[in-house]
């Protein structure tokens, strides 16, 4: 068990005292999200499934709980058999209701996006989370410093006493090796493997969840192709960054899920300590996602645009224009130099 790194202010237990004594729960991930987003609020709604399954005696005692996220899905989320598990926020659900509103793998009350209407009417909430920036934006907190949020929630299968199933495993395994980068960051731990080898036991498809969460289709290998031509290099900092604007997205017909990656991918290139890929969103807005190597924390510098994240890993979301977020990032950079 993690408990002794919990910064938040209650225990999984007490957590799970509340799931039990609810009725209606409503799940929620971070808008954008990512395979670890997906993959905890899936496998949460599939372990209380197994809960109602083993526990209630009759339908009446039955735990009803769904997901709605504001955002669309990365295509990717066809590809798993289950089927549609989740609900795309829109205006009618805003007076939506529930005894306990869940949310998983958010850093900030922020990034619920238009679900946050649904929260002001649930009686009490809940948040669970591995991101450092966490603010602690529910009446329940649990922060654990582990690789993602899929791997803290594990432990939900000894604290429900519920079996493994496959189902649950592949969508802890998809969370875990985004969050890891296949095993490849440094927030890897001894419990990381642990956990993963019980996946696996239960059936996890190591292989078709790789290759689901990290294929690439046509689409997506051209705009890699123009990142690996038209990114900029700060020599000074080993700094590296990439603008994807409105015009290009528009000319190179990519999706939103089309560029997920490419601030890792600009982070391999050689002689690379830090890097920044940004894109135009549909409101008008930058979205930026921040790597880093060991010499800069990508936390503190997406702060400085109110995001956050992790040291090696931050997204930040932001009015300015992109010149204005180089210069903002550059300053930041000459202040770990001095």
């Amino acid at each position: 068990m993690l408990e002794n790194n919990n910064r938040g202010n209650v225990t999984l237990e007490e957590i799970k005292n509340e799931i039990l004594k609810a009725e209606n729960i409503i799940l929620t991930t971070h808008i954008n999200p990512d395979g670890d987003a997906l993959g905890s609020v899936s496998a949460f709604l599939l372990m209380i499934n197994e809960y109602n399954k083993k526990f209630a005696k009759k339908s009446l005692d039955m735990k009803k709980v769904r997901i709605i996220v504001d955002d669309e899905l990365p295509k990717y989320m066809e590809k798993f058999e289950e089927g549609p598990l989740m609900e795309r926020y829109s205006s009618s659900l805003e007076n939506e209701r529930a005894d306990l509103f869940i949310s998983l793998d958010c850093a900030n009350a922020e990034r619920y996006g238009n679900v946050i209407e649904i929260k002001k009417n649930c009686k009490k909430s809940i948040n669970i989370d591995h991101h450092i920036s966490n603010t602690e934006h529910a009446q329940m907190n649990y922060v654990g410093d582990v690789s993602s949020t899929c791997e803290l929630i594990y432990q939900f299968l000894e604290l429900f006493n519920i079996e493994l199933t496959k189902e649950i495993a592949d969508f802890l395994y998809l969370g875990i090796i985004n969050d890891t980068g296949n095993f490849r960051h440094d927030n890897v731990t001894q419990n990381t493997f642990a956990v993963c080898s019980e996946l696996m036991k239960a059936g996890a498809d190591n292989h078709k969840v790789a290759n689901i969460i990290f294929g690439m289709s046509r689409k997506k290998v051209n705009l890699f192709g123009d990142v690996y031509k038209n990114n900029k290099m700060n020599d000074k900092y080993k700094f590296i960054y990439y603008y994807l604007t409105k015009d290009k997205i528009k000319e190179m017909e990519v999706s939103k899920g089309d560029s997920d990656g490419i601030a890792e991918l600009l982070l391999k290139i050689e002689d690379t300590e830090i890097s920044l890929f940004t894109r135009d969103d549909e409101n008008g807005f930058l979205k930026g996602s921040l790597r880093c190597n060991d010499k800069y924390n990508v936390n503190e510098i997406a702060s400085i645009f109110n995001g956050g994240g992790h040291i090696k890993a931050a997204g930040f979301k932001t009015d300015l224009s992109f010149p204005e977020v180089i210069e903002k990032i550059v300053e930041k950079l000459e202040e770990y130099e001095k």
